[in-house]
C-alpha cells in the first residue's frame, strides 16, 4: 500500500509539473548584449515611455552598431515599441511595430561614420539629435 502510494504522488508530481512548464510562457531575451550579440557591449541608453533604448557597438573592429529597445512595462502584451539607427551618410535601419518583448535588433555598418540611433514605446519616444560613436 505504501508503495502504491508513493507512486501515485510521483505521477502526481511529475504531471503537475509538467502542465506549470508547458503553462509559462516563453520569455524573450532580457539583456540588450544577448539581443545584438556577444560580440556588441553597451554604449548607452536611454529611457522613453515604457521601454528603455540601447545603442550598442561591436568588440572585433568591424564598426557594426545595434539598437535595441526592450520594453519595461506591457511586456508579453503586443504594444507599440520602435528601434532605429542612422549613418552620417544616410543611411539607416528600423524596427517597430506592436511588440511583446522588444523591437531590433538593428544593426548597421558604420565604418568611418557617426551614427544616430533612436527608439520609441508606448507612448513617447526619443530621437538622438547629435551625431556620435564615430568608428
Amino acid at each position: 500500500m505504501k508503495k502504491k502510494l508513493l507512486s501515485f504522488a510521483a505521477v502526481a508530481i511529475t504531471l503537475v509539473a509538467a502542465s506549470l512548464t508547458m503553462a509559462a510562457p516563453a520569455q524573450a531575451a532580457e539583456s540588450p548584449v544577448a539581443l545584438c550579440g556577444s560580440d556588441y557591449y553597451v554604449l548607452n541608453s536611454h529611457g522613453v515611455s515604457g521601454a528603455t533604448v540601447y545603442v550598442l557597438a561591436s568588440q572585433g573592429g568591424a564598426a557594426y552598431n545595434c539598437v535595441v529597445t526592450i520594453k519595461t512595462a506591457n511586456r508579453g502584451n503586443a504594444s507599440f515599441v520602435g528601434a532605429s539607427v542612422e549613418t552620417a551618410d544616410g543611411r539607416s535601419g528600423t524596427d517597430q511595430g506592436n511588440f511583446l518583448y522588444y523591437a531590433g535588433p538593428v544593426r548597421i555598418s558604420a565604418p568611418g561614420q557617426c551614427i544616430r540611433w533612436s527608439g520609441a514605446g508606448s507612448n513617447s519616444s526619443w530621437w538622438s539629435s547629435t551625431w556620435s560613436y564615430c568608428n
